[in-house]
C-alpha cells in the first residue's frame, strides 16, 4: 500500500481530473443539456454548495475543543482541499460555465475567488510544513540543519559562505522580499557555480572534490529551503487574514443566492 502511494500521487490525480472536467465542461457548454433550475443541473448546485459549506468543518476541527479527537488534522486538511475543488467544479457545471442573474454572478465570483485563493494557500502551506500533510516546520530547526550543512564544508569554505548566507537570508519586509525573490533565486545557482570552480582549482583529490560538491549542493538547497520558509510563512499569514473574510463573503452570497432562487 505504501509503495502504491509512492508510485501514484492520488492528490495530483484528483487535481488533474478536476482540471480535465473543467476544460471538458468549457468546451461542451454550448451543447450541454444541464440547466440550473431543474434536474441534474439543479442537484449539482445543491451538492456543490453543500460541499462548500462542509469546508467549515476543517477550521472547526482545528479550534473547537469538542472536535479535538475527531481524527488526525491532516485527514481533515486533505478533505478540506478536495471539497474546495470538487464543490466549485460541480457549481460550474450547475451554472453551465456561464453567468446569470446578479445574485448568482456575485455568488459565482466569490466562489471562484475563494477557490483560487485556496490554491495559493495550499502552495504556501506546503512550504512551511514537512510535506503537505506533515508537521509544521520551525525556522530554528531549519537554521540548525543549514549550519550542519555548512560545517561539513570545512572551516575555510564556511567562512567564505557566511557572507553570502547573510546577504541571501537577511531579514527584510515582505514587499522587499517579494521584489528581490527573482534576484535571490538567480543568485543561489550562480554562487554555487562560482564556488564549485574554486573547489575544482584548489582540491587535490577527485574523491575530495566529489564530496565537497555533494555537501555544497546540500548546503545551497538548505539555503533555498530557509528562504522559502521565511517568505511563505509571511505570505501564509497574510493569506489567512484575507481568506477568512473572502470565505465568509462566499457563504453569505451563496445563501442569498439560494433564497433568491427559491423565493422569486
Amino acid at each position: 500500500m505504501l509503495l502504491l502511494k509512492k508510485i501514484i500521487n492520488f492528490d495530483a490525480l484528483f487535481f488533474l481530473f478536476a482540471g480535465y472536467l473543467i476544460i471538458k465542461g468549457l468546451m461542451n457548454r454550448e451543447g450541454s443539456f444541464l440547466t440550473a433550475e431543474t434536474g441534474i443541473g439543479y442537484m449539482l448546485g445543491i451538492i456543490g454548495g453543500s460541499m462548500m459549506l462542509l469546508l467549515l468543518f476543517y477550521p472547526l476541527r482545528k479550534h473547537l475543543r469538542l472536535m479535538r479527537n475527531w481524527g488526525p488534522i491532516r485527514y481533515w486538511f486533505r478533505l478540506h482541499m478536495m471539497l474546495g475543488v470538487a464543490g466549485p467544479v460541480l457549481v460550474l457545471y450547475h451554472s453551465n460555465f456561464g453567468f446569470g442573474s446578479t445574485n448568482s454572478n456575485i455568488a459565482m465570483i466569490c466562489m471562484l475567488v475563494v477557490a483560487g485563493s485556496g490554491l495559493f494557500g495550499r502552495l504556501f502551506y506546503s512550504k512551511i510544513h514537512d510535506g503537505l500533510y506533515g508537521r509544521k516546520l520551525e525556522l530554528a530547526e531549519l537554521n540548525r540543519e543549514l549550519q550542519q550543512s555548512k560545517e561539513q564544508l570545512g572551516a575555510k569554505l564556511s567562512q567564505q559562505l557566511e557572507q553570502y548566507q547573510q546577504s541571501l537570508l537577511r531579514t527584510r519586509v515582505l514587499p522587499v522580499m517579494l521584489l528581490s525573490m527573482p534576484v535571490v533565486y538567480m543568485k543561489i545557482p550562480l554562487l554555487r557555480r562560482r564556488i564549485l570552480k574554486k573547489i575544482d582549482r584548489s582540491a587535490d583529490q577527485v574523491a575530495e572534490v566529489s564530496q565537497l560538491k555533494h555537501y555544497l549542493l546540500r548546503y545551497f538547497l538548505q539555503i533555498k529551503r530557509v528562504y522559502d520558509f521565511v517568505l511563505c510563512e509571511r505570505l501564509f499569514s497574510l493569506w489567512h487574514v484575507l481568506h477568512i473574510p473572502l470565505f465568509i463573503m462566499m457563504v453569505i452570497s451563496g445563501i442569498i443566492h439560494v433564497f433568491a432562487v427559491h423565493l422569486y
